[in-house]
């Protein structure tokens, strides 16, 4: 199994990451990191979501803290699935959602206080484990629009992390296998907590995404950095 996460779209569309996705069809599940919109318009979502929904791959997205909080809902209207909020199965892999941000000095549309992530966050992930059947074993992965505290994923220039203190806690007890987050649009980078693979793939615009494959027998995973343009 192969997935292809990207973050920070921003509304601007990238025929780089379009044609990369028509040159590698063997990739099953696109996952979008947040931030869709520049604080809108609302219509980019749609727009966006069904174009990869149109070259035939399945979307998974979340908001970001800089959409607006109509996006869930805008979401939920394109041919793609709202994983805010949001458990999914998808093959071999669980994917646990949660969008927007720990707070930020702009005041942002989707910021929540770092409280109100980790209660959210770990119901998602009791509610799976009370409903896990025994032998019922996959790749779990926590997809957030803000990235762990105190990682390569939520370093500012000047080496400053801003990251949420709720999402590092979150990782450092439960048993999750990738962390796929964004945000921070400098802070392209695989890290590791605890067992934990952390992955920011960075803003679109400078065209990279971070590529997940997945052995379908052992469930082995490899994480890396993919560009969009040689």
């Amino acid at each position: 199994m192969k997935i292809l996460s990207i973050s920070d779209v921003h509304g601007e569309s990238n025929e780089n990451f379009i044609n990369y996705l028509k040159n590698n069809k063997d990739i099953d599940l696109i996952l979008i990191n947040g931030d869709i919109t520049n604080f809108g318009p609302l219509e980019f979502v749609g727009d966006f979501i069904d174009n990869i929904v149109d070259l035939d791959f399945d979307v998974f997205a979340i908001q970001g803290n800089c959409d607006p909080k109509e996006v869930p809902d805008a979401i939920k209207d394109s041919n793609g699935t709202c994983l805010h909020k949001n458990v999914k199965t998808y093959g071999n892999v669980i994917i646990f959602g949660f969008g927007g941000s720990n707070p930020t000095p702009f005041n942002t549309p989707g910021e929540f206080e770092d409280e109100y992530l980790y209660e959210n966050i770990k119901e998602l992930l009791l509610e799976y484990g009370e409903n896990m059947e025994d032998g019922d074993l996959k790749v779990k992965i926590l997809l957030t629009h803000a990235p762990p505290l105190d990682s390569e994923a939520d370093k500012i220039p000047g080496g400053v992390h801003v990251g949420s203190k709720a999402i590092r806690d979150i990782i450092e007890e439960f048993n999750i296998d990738i962390n796929l987050c964004g945000h921070i649009h400098e802070a392209k980078s695989i890290d590791n907590i605890a067992n934990t693979t952390v992955v920011n793939p960075g803003m679109l615009k400078d065209n990279h995404g971070c590529l997940v494959t997945i052995d379908d027998d052992t469930l082995d995973f490899n994480v890396e950095i993919v560009p969009f343009k040689e």
